[in-house]
């Protein structure tokens, strides 16, 4: 479960989809840290300087990242060669990435205490037609972590294995 916690580089992957500014962004460091520190990789929970500062350095990285991604290459021919490019690269990076942008939208971000989207739209998000095993165990298991609850309208508590259609207005809440 190591994945699913919080690391400085999801944090200004957020900033950076948001467009937030470095005031808003340290003061969402702040309230993360003082608020949501069981979420945080270990690295990071007694440590809020570092936090901090590896949240900007990742956000400095996101604001010119074509232009620091074309002098991997350099950098590389410098190492002799040892640093692998598949090193530096995470195949599973976007699919938690959704679920921690959802959870800081809710607690940190919103006017609202909640978000709505159709389970339709979240499953084409990751490449699926039909609601198999598999995505409802992934999609379940992040729910769990992050107390995320799932309900239709009228706060109808639901379970996204059981629902009806997969066209139903999903309202999420943080517990």
């Amino acid at each position: 479960m190591q994945e699913l916690l919080y690391t400085a580089l999801d944090v200004a992957c957020i900033i950076d989809m948001e467009g937030l500014s470095v005031q808003e962004a340290v003061l969402l460091a702040q309230r993360m840290h003082a608020e949501d520190k069981s979420f945080l990789a270990m690295e990071y929970r007694q440590n809020y300087r570092k936090w901090l500062w590896d949240i900007l350095y990742w956000s400095d990285y996101m604001q010119d990242k074509i232009a620091l991604d074309a002098e991997f290459p350099s950098v590389q021919a410098v190492s002799d060669g040892s640093l692998d490019v598949s090193d530096w690269m995470r195949d599973d990076f976007d699919l938690d990435l959704f679920f921690k942008k959802l959870r800081v939208q809710i607690l940190y971000f919103g006017k609202k205490d909640y978000a709505r989207m159709k389970l339709r739209t979240l499953m084409a998000a990751y490449g699926y037609q039909r609601r198999s095993k598999d995505f409802v165990r992934f999609l379940k298991t992040r729910l769990i972590f992050y107390h995320i609850q799932t309900a239709l309208r009228g706060n109808e508590v639901c379970d996204v294995e059981t629902m009806d259609s997969l066209d139903d207005m999903i309202t999420f809440r943080v517990l």
